[in-house]
C-alpha cells in the first residue's frame, strides 16, 4: 500500500462521494443525503485492470478554509502532500457552489481532476455543461460522470491514471474574487433551461413547515417499527428462534449419544448455541432496521428531519447539525461519538453526554426478546414507545446540561437539502449487507465467548465445583451482590442483574445470557411491569465499553466516569417512576 499512488476523493456535501468511493474500491461505507455522512479520512485499495492506487474518501466541505472540522480534516490532508492526485467529485445539478472549492483545489495541488457527477439528473433536469470549456478555464482535466448509474467511470480512472501537471489555473486575491469567477464560468458554460421549481422544492415546501415536519417525522418512525416488529418480519425472526432451538436439541441429543458428560453437552447446546442463536434470531428485525434507515438516508428525508429538528434541539442547546450524530447512534454509538469531531466543544460534549440514551442496534434484540414475551399484541406501539423514550431522554439530557451552562447558546445551522432520489437497491442491500455483516461478527465474537463464560460462571460454585444448582454458582454470588440495588425495580433476581453485568461488555450479551440462566423463559422471572422497568433500564443504564472507550478520548476519564453515573440516575429513576406508572395504568383500566 505505501508504494502505491494515492488518490484523494474530495467535494461538497451531497455530492455523490462516498458512493464513488464505494464503487471504486467494493466497500460498504455509509452514504446520504446530508452533510456529515463522512466525518474523517476513510481509505481502501483500488484495483481496476493493471490500475493499483489507494484511494482516500475526505469529508465533505464547500471550501479549504479551516472553519469547522470536516474543512480542518479535508485541509490537513491536502496541504500534507499525501495525495498525489486529487479528485473532485462536484455536483453537477449545483455547478457554480461546486466550483469553489475545484478552484482551491486546483490553486493547492499540482494534479487535479474534476468529476462532474449525478450528469444524468443534469440532463433529465434541462441543463448541458460543456466540460471541454470547463476544463479549459480552470486548466484541469474534468470528466462527466453518475457514481449511481455507473457511467463515466472508466474515463475517471484514465484520466486519474494518465493525471500530469497542468496549465497554471487562475489564481484570486480573496475569497469575494473567487466567489465572481465561479458564478460567471458556471453561467458561462451552463445551458439549457431548467425548470424554475423542481419537484423536491415542491414537496419542501409542504414538508418542512415547522407542524408539519415534526408530525410526519415521528409518523415515518412509527411506520419503521410496525414493518420491523410485526407482519412476515416478526414471523420469519419466530422462525429462526424454533430453529436455534431445534438445532440445540438436535446437538444436545447427539453429545449424549457419544457418551458426552453432562457439563459438555449444557456447555455447547445451552451455552454456545441457543446463547449465540438467541442474538442471531433476531437478525430479521435488525435487518429491516438497516434497510428502512437506509433507505430513509438515499431518498433525501433525513436531510429534511435534520432541517425541521433544528428548531427543537435549539430550545435544548443544540444546532440542527447535532441530528447527525444522535441519528447515527440508532446504528451504534461508537461512530456516532465520533461524528461529534465535526462539532464545536461545548455543543460535542452535550451531544456525547446526551448519545447513550438513543437505542442502538445492539440493544433491538433485547428490546425484541422482553416485547415478544410480555406484549406481543402490541409490539409495534410498545417499539415505538421504547425508542421515543430514547430520543425524549437525551432531549433533556442536552436541555439539563444547557441550562447548567450560562450564556451558551446553540451554534447556527446552514443545512442544504438535496434532491429526492429513488434510491438503488444495490446500495441499499450493500450497505445493509456490511452491517449486518458487523453485527453477526459481534455475535459471533463478544456474544459466543460471554454465552461460554456465562454458562460456566452458571456451573461452578464458589469453590469451583460444578454445581447443577445455578443459584449456588458464582453467577449467582456476582449477580447478588447488585440485585438488592434493583429490587425497587422489580428486577432484583440475580439472573437480571448477572446479565446487566455482561451488558457492559455488549448489549446483545444480555440476551444471550439470559437465555443461558432461564431456560425456562424471562417470563418465569419477572411480570409484565418489571419488563416495563427492564426495558427502560437497559435503554439507559450505561453505553458498552467500546462506546465509552471513544467517549474517553474526547472526554477525558473523569468526565467519561461522570457520564456513566448520570446514565446511572437517569436509568434508576426513569425505570422506577415508570414501573409504578404501569402499575397504576394496569390498575385504572
Amino acid at each position: 500500500m505505501k508504494n502505491l499512488p494515492v488518490i484523494a476523493l474530495a467535494g461538497n456535501p451531497n455530492s455523490g462521494k462516498t458512493t464513488l468511493f464505494n464503487l471504486l474500491t467494493k466497500s460498504g461505507e455509509a452514504t446520504g443525503n446530508r452533510a456529515g455522512v463522512t466525518v474523517s479520512a476513510k481509505s481502501a485499495p483500488l484495483k481496476i485492470g493493471n490500475f493499483k492506487a489507494e484511494i482516500t474518501d475526505l469529508p465533505g466541505t464547500y471550501s479549504l478554509s479551516p472553519y469547522g472540522g470536516e474543512e480542518k480534516a479535508a485541509e490537513r490532508f491536502i496541504k500534507s502532500g499525501a495525495a498525489d492526485v486529487v479528485i473532485d467529485v462536484a455536483d453537477a445539478t449545483n455547478l457554480e457552489r461546486s466550483l469553489f472549492l475545484a478552484t482551491e483545489l486546483a490553486e493547492r495541488h499540482s494534479k487535479v481532476i474534476l468529476a462532474l457527477n449525478m450528469m444524468d439528473e443534469a440532463e433529465r433536469d434541462g441543463t448541458k455543461i460543456d466540460a471541454g470549456l470547463l476544463s479549459e478555464r480552470l486548466g484541469i482535466p474534468v470528466v462527466p460522470i453518475s457514481a449511481a448509474k455507473n457511467r463515466g467511470i472508466k474515463e475517471l480512472v484514465d484520466a486519474a491514471w494518465n493525471a500530469v501537471p497542468k496549465i497554471p489555473k487562475p489564481v484570486f486575491s480573496g475569497g469575494e474574487e473567487r466567489s465572481r469567477f465561479c458564478r460567471k464560468l458556471a453561467a458561462e458554460v451552463t445551458h439549457g433551461e431548467p425548470a424554475k421549481e423542481s419537484f423536491s422544492d415542491r414537496i419542501d415546501r409542504i414538508i418542512c413547515k415547522k407542524y408539519i415536519g415534526l408530525p410526519l417525522f415521528f409518523a415515518v418512525v412509527f411506520i419503521m417499527f410496525a414493518v420491523t416488529f410485526s407482519g412476515p418480519v416478526k414471523a420469519l425472526s419466530e422462525l429462526f428462534v424454533s430453529l436455534s432451538d431445534e438445532f440445540s436439541g438436535v446437538v444436545s441429543a447427539w453429545l449424549s449419544s457419544v457418551g458426552a458428560g453432562k457439563f459438555l453437552v449444557g456447555l455447547v447446546s445451552e451455552g454456545l448455541i441457543k446463547g449465540t442463536g438467541a442474538v442471531l434470531s433476531f437478525l430479521p428485525q435488525t435487518a429491516m432496521l438497516f434497510f428502512m434507515l437506509e433507505l430513509l438516508e438515499d431518498t433525501g428525508y433525513m436531510a429534511r428531519a435534520a432541517y425541521v429538528s433544528d428548531g427543537l434541539l435549539r430550545s435544548a442547546g443544540l444546532s440542527g447539525k447535532a441530528f447527525i450524530p444522535l441519528l447515527m447512534g440508532f446504528g451504534c454509538t461508537v461512530p456516532a461519538v465520533m461524528a461529534t469531531e465535526t462539532l464545536d466543544p461545548a455543543e460535542r460534549r452535550s451531544v456525547i453526554f446526551s448519545l447513550p440514551f438513543i437505542p442502538c442496534s445492539a440493544r433491538l434484540p433485547v428490546f425484541t426478546m422482553i416485547i415478544g414475551t410480555f406484549f406481543q399484541s402490541h409490539s409495534a406501539i410498545m417499539a415505538f414507545i421504547i425508542y421515543l423514550l430514547g430520543i425524549l431522554t437525551a432531549y433533556i439530557s442536552a436541555l439539563i446540561y444547557s441550562k447548567s451552562k450560562k450564556g451558551r447558546a446553540a451554534p447556527p445551522l446552514t443545512v442544504e437539502l438535496p434532491k429526492y432520489r429513488l434510491p438503488t437497491l444495490k446500495n441499499l442491500t450493500t450497505a445493509m449487507k456490511h452491517k449486518l455483516l458487523a453485527f453477526i461478527s459481534r455475535a459471533g465474537t463478544v456474544v459466543l465467548l460471554c454465552s461460554v463464560a456465562v454458562h460456566l460462571l452458571c456451573s461452578l460454585d464458589g469453590r469451583l465445583r460444578v454445581t447443577e444448582d445455578a443459584s449456588e454458582s458464582l453467577m449467582a454470588l456476582a449477580g447478588g451482590l447488585i440485585a438488592p440495588l434493583l429490587s425497587p425495580l422489580g428486577i432484583g433476581d440475580w439472573r437480571i442483574a448477572s446479565a446487566l453485568l455482561s451488558g457492559f461488555f455488549a448489549k446483545e450479551t444480555i440476551v444471550s445470557s439470559l437465555s443461558v440462566m432461564c431456560p425456562g423463559g424471562l417470563s418465569t422471572v419477572i411480570g409484565q411491569a418489571d419488563a416495563v422497568a427492564l426495558c427502560v433500564f437497559v435503554l439507559m443504564y450505561s453505553p458498552c465499553a467500546a462506546t465509552l472507550s471513544a467517549q474517553r478520548q474526547l472526554l477525558g476519564r473523569k468526565k467519561s466516569f461522570f457520564l456513566v453515573l448520570r446514565c446511572l440516575a437517569f436509568a434508576y429513576i426513569a425505570a422506577f417512576i415508570l414501573r409504578n406508572a404501569f402499575c397504576v395504568l394496569v390498575n385504572f383500566v
